[in-house]
This record gives structure tokens, C-alpha cells and sequence, in this order.
């Protein structure tokens, strides 16, 4: 869930019925300030706005939650029909139509949605999409979604256990780097990557090996600090893989990934090609003892 991404949907629901915030804020029974909050993706809205813009904007919690509109008439049809006999209950599986003009199978019986505290404000908490309507997943084996190519023109995030993972022919590109940090544009929305030559306090070290020819790239493993971005980004931790086509800034050693600009993924990564940070690989001990003899 990306409530940037949520929230231009309902911006652009909104001022195509020419209406103002103030008057939307009226039919669905909230407060501007509230409106606002959604159209700047500093909320989500809760469980009875969804109802409530579904009757008034007819977008329903899938679009909401993914922040694309489905292109399935029949299959929008039959979500409308049953959100207007239950209010929270919604389809859990079907078809729908990515910003890139291809038809995907939807299953969000594995995605988790982010609380909110009593405040209304996005909490750190996540649960399964199912308990949150509660509504039963999907019977029968669900259909997987063909694997694309590893493309190294672009970013990776959140896909296995890596949070991230970044080529060498960018890490090259880059001056071969020893250290980068991870830092948020939260003004412009952007995740940034900042390269160095020196170690810095909330730094990943870059293994020199890396560079020998016979690696991918790195990647970062996700725990506090994978939780953390995901929930910095608003995406269903281990669930949305995604990937961008970011902008090189090589006078300052930056590399910018728009997050509004993110695309789901399902590019075929083979997880040992790519080296983790040093103290990643000791503090993690199991991993494959590849970054020894064998590269």
C-alpha cells in the first residue's frame, strides 16, 4: 500500500466530480482536515471512510489499497455489488489492470494493511488483510504471476529476504564505493542512496570482493531496518516486490528512487549472485558461505 499513490486516486476521483475538498468532506461524513490528510498520503482512511468513498467516488478498497483503478468492469461490478450489501467486506482475489497496462491476478488474502493509531495517524503495526475484513482467502492454488529477467538498470526492493538490492554495474558507475547510506526526502518523496568513501554512522559497508568480476551487486537484509523502510514507503513488508529505474546523480554520489514512482516486480533475482554488507554476513551467520572461496 502506497498512501501517495492512494491518495492522487482520490484527488483525481474527486476533482473529476468538480468537487472542492470541503464538499467531499461532507458526503462521506468526515472533516476536510481529514480529506486533506488522505490526498497528501499522510493517512490512509479507515475501514468506514473505504464504505463511504465507495458509495460517493465508487472506489473500492482494492483501488484504495493499491492505488490503481481496475480496468475489470465485470469484476469492479461484482466488488460494487457486494460492497453495497456488506460494509466491511471485500473480494479477496481477481484481476486487475497495473500501471503499466497488463492484467494481473490479485490475491490479497498474503497482504498485510498498516494500522492506525486512535489519532488516525499510520502506525507501525500490520495486519493480514483477511483479519482486517475479515473475509475468508481465496479456495483453490492461486496463479503465479510469470517471472521477468533481472534487469540491472534498475533497483530492487523487498524482494526475498533483501530489502534492497542494488547491481554492480551501478555500484561501478558510482566510482566503486565502499559505503553507502539510506536516507528519505520525505518533502519530495524520495528514497535516497548515498555513496562514500568513508564510514559513516548509520553506514553499510560495501565488501571490496564485490568489484572482482563475479557478483551481482549487494543487497541488504531486511529485520528493524527492513520493517522500518517498509514502513517509510507504506509496502506490505515481504509481500509487494517492487522495482524502480532511478535517477543517477554522479556529481554527488546519489542515487534518487521516486517511491510514487515504484512498479510492482517479479524479476527472477537468484539471491546468492548478490554480496551483503560485512556485518550483515557475520551478524546473520547462516548464509551460504559464498563470499569465501568460491567467488
Amino acid at each position: 500500500m502506497n498512501p501517495n499513490k492512494t491518495g492522487r486516486l482520490i484527488s483525481k476521483k474527486r476533482k473529476a466530480l468538480n468537487l472542492t475538498q470541503g464538499q467531499l468532506s461532507e458526503m462521506l461524513y468526515v472533516t476536510p482536515q481529514a480529506v486533506h490528510l488522505w490526498e497528501s498520503g499522510q493517512r490512509y482512511p479507515d475501514a468506514a471512510s473505504q464504505v463511504m468513498i465507495h458509495k460517493v467516488l465508487n472506489l473500492n478498497p482494492v483501488e484504495l489499497i493499491t492505488g490503481l483503478e481496475m480496468f475489470d468492469e465485470e469484476l469492479k461490478k461484482g466488488i460494487s455489488s457486494y460492497m453495497n450489501r456488506i460494509d466491511e467486506k471485500v473480494f479477496v482475489s481477481g484481476m486487475v489492470q497495473d500501471e503499466d497496462g497488463n492484467k494481473e491476478y490479485m490475491d490479497l488474502s498474503g497482504f498485510d494493511v498498516v494500522t492506525t493509531d486512535k489519532d488516525g495517524n499510520l502506525s507501525d503495526k500490520w495486519i493480514p488483510f483477511t483479519d482486517y475484513y475479515n473475509v475468508e482467502p481465496p479456495k483453490g492454488k492461486p496463479i503465479e504471476t510469470p517471472k521477468t529477467l533481472y534487469d540491472s538498470t534498475k533497483i530492487y526492493i523487498n524482494h526475498g529476504h533483501s530489502i534492497l538490492t542494488i547491481p554492480i554495474e551501478l555500484l561501478e558507475k558510482m566510482g566503486s564505493p565502499l559505503y553507502f547510506h539510506i536516507g528519505h526526502d520525505r518533502a519530495n518523496g524520495n528514497l535516497l542512496i548515498l555513496f562514500e568513501d568513508e564510514m559513516g554512522e548509520n553506514s553499510f559497508d560495501i565488501p571490496e570482493k564485490v568489484f572482482n568480476g563475479k557478483w551481482r551487486g549487494i543487497k541488504v537484509h531486511g529485520g528493524e531496518f527492513g520493517h522500518t523502510l517498509c514502513v517509510e514507503m507504506g509496502v506490505r513488508h515481504c509481500i509487494d516486490l517492487l522495482e524502480s529505474t532511478p535517477e543517477i546523480d554522479l556529481k554527488n554520489r546519489v542515487v534518487v528512487i521516486p517511491l510514487d514512482e515504484l512498479k510492482r516486480s517479479n524479476a527472477d533475482i537468484v539471491s546468492s549472485d548478490f554480496l551483503l554488507p560485512q556485518w550483515q554476513y557475520e551478524e546473520l551467520g547462516k548464509e551460504d558461505d559464498i563470499a569465501d572461496d568460491d567467488k
